[in-house]
């Protein structure tokens, strides 16, 4: 089954986009009331990469998709708009849970922070690698 790859890439983005704004408000407020003390740039250095070059990516595709001719219906097979919106799902609910986790843990908020690089770096691979098939896909008006 196919999907129509517009409509799937602004499902995607608009997960994304929700998930960053959600985030940045929680950090900030993070940041607001001190929980990082001495930290504040390391969690914020912590934070950015973790989901500014997906979302740098999208608008990336989303300007090419704008200035190209074409306005042709193009799909995208059902299976890889799915893993990738699941991949990208999960992958923004470790992010968050790892800074609401900070909460529960003995360790210092920067702390958890550092450490949860050993998690979030192999799945932000696999997020960004489904994204790159995702968007190169290029299928004809079909369905």
């Amino acid at each position: 089954m196919k999907v129509l790859m517009m409509s799937a890439k602004k499902r995607l983005a608009i997960l994304w986009f929700v998930a960053f704004t959600l985030i940045f408000i929680l950090i900030l407020l993070q940041t607001i009331r001190g929980v990082y003390q001495d930290h504040t740039s390391e969690a914020w250095s912590w934070f950015l990469p973790t989901i500014i070059p997906t979302l740098s990516l999208m608008i990336a595709v989303f300007v090419s998709d704008a200035l190209g001719i074409s306005k042709d219906a193009h799909y995208v097979d059902r299976f890889f708009y799915r893993l990738t919106f699941f991949l990208s799902l999960f992958y923004l609910l470790i992010v968050g849970a790892t800074i609401i986790a900070q909460v529960f843990s003995e360790k210092w908020p920067w702390e958890l922070l550092q450490q949860s690089n050993l998690w979030l770096g192999p799945l932000q691979g696999l997020v960004i690698g489904a994204l790159v098939v995702f968007f190169r896909q290029k299928e004809s008006q079909n369905a």
